[in-house]
This record gives C-alpha cells, structure tokens and sequence, in this order.
C-alpha cells in the first residue's frame, strides 16, 4: 500500500490562503492603528515630560519658600531678643524715674503748698487750661486776691501719695478757697472736703474753723 503525506501540503496552502485574505484594506487599518499607538505614546511622553518639568519647578519654589522662612526665623529671634532688650532697658528707666519722682516729689508738694498759701500766689496749672475753666463757669477758678494769712496748717502727712490735711481758717469760705486751689494744682487731686469743727482762739479769743481734708499727690 503506498501512503502519501499531504500535511505539509496542507499547511502551505493554508499560509498561502490567509495571505491572500490580507487585502488592501486590512492593511490600511493596521497601518492607521500603529499610526494611532505611536501619536498616544508621543502624547504620553510629552504629558509625562511637562508634569516632570511642572514638579520641578514646584519643588524649586518650595526649596526657595522654605529658605526665606528659615531665614525670617532667625531674624525674628534676633528681633525678639532686640525687643527684650528694648523691653528691659524702657522698664529700668520708668523704675529710674520714679525713684526720681519719689525722691523729689515730696519736696515739689512742699513748694506747691507754699505757693498756694502765699499771697499773691496760687496754684500751678496751664494758663489755658485755666482760661477754659473759667470761661466755662465763671465761679470756677480761685481768688487771687485772697489773703493766705486767713488759714494755716497744722498738719500735712503722706502715705503712699494718700494725704490728710489738718488746719485752722477764719472762715468755712477761707477752707473753701483753699481746697479749690489745692483741686485746680496740677500737683493735687481727689481732693474732698471731709470735717469742719469749731476752735476758739486761746489769744484773741476770736472763733475759728478746724478742718480736716484729703486729697493725692501726683509727682
């Protein structure tokens, strides 16, 4: 029996059928399809490069962003330090200069009290701001044609810029004159009337006004 082998054959003719089913259409559309993957991958490595490019420059901002704040940081400190040091120097000079006052407060009060207690004298205080007074309440102001010579003290005394006035007038007019002066001193205030009393004078057996007063010293 002779036997033939057409396998082979078979194959062949099959490769050589499929290639004759690849027309010029199949082809065109392989063509427009490679087409299309090699634009898509174009697309992608020129998305790909500009976010690189984007990021890059986004972590250079930042690089620069945080050196500034590093650099603001340490002025900063350095500006605390400057301010404490402002800080601690104003402190030792308001501290001086009320050792200042204290020291010659009590001596400037003394004065003022002479001042107001002498004649022809009267209270220290801006002229205008005077005027002003007087301009808004004739009665307002003081007497300067008073006689000091009408009230004497008996005592003044200071605690803590607190005082109490004891002292001797003619009259209750007299204790009021006096107050007003003391109230208008730019060195003087809270100052309110707190008891009168009677007193007999022992020499000229005259009757006279004791009083008492209180008032702050501003120094």
């Amino acid at each position: 029996m002779i036997r033939i082998n057409l396998l082979p054959q078979a194959k062949k003719m099959g490769q050589k059928a499929a290639a004759a089913d690849v027309g010029p259409a199949a082809q065109l559309w392989i063509a427009g399809y490679l087409a299309a993957v090699v634009v898509v991958g174009i697309g992608l490595g020129l998305f790909y490069y500009a976010n690189t490019k984007t990021l890059s420059e986004k972590q250079t901002a930042n690089q620069r962003l945080t050196a500034e704040i590093a650099r603001e940081t340490a002025n900063s400190a350095g500006l605390d330090e400057v301010q404490h040091q402002l800080q601690s120097s104003e402190e030792l000079a308001t501290i001086a200069n009320d050792l200042q006052r204290a020291r010659l407060g009590p001596t400037r009060v003394l004065m003022e009290l002479s001042r107001i207690l002498s004649e022809g004298g009267g209270p220290t205080i801006d002229p205008q701001r005077l005027e002003q007074i007087r301009r808004d309440d004739p009665l307002a102001g003081y007497n300067a044609g008073w006689d000091p010579r009408r009230l004497w003290l008996v005592s003044f005394t200071e605690d803590n810029r607190d005082c109490k006035i004891v002292g001797v007038a003619k009259t209750t007019g007299d204790v009021s004159e006096f107050l007003a002066r003391l109230a208008l001193s730019d060195l003087f205030e809270s100052v309110h009337f707190d008891k009168t009393t009677n007193v007999d004078d022992a020499e000229n057996h005259l009757p006279l006004v004791g009083f008492e007063a209180a008032c702050r010293v501003r120094y």
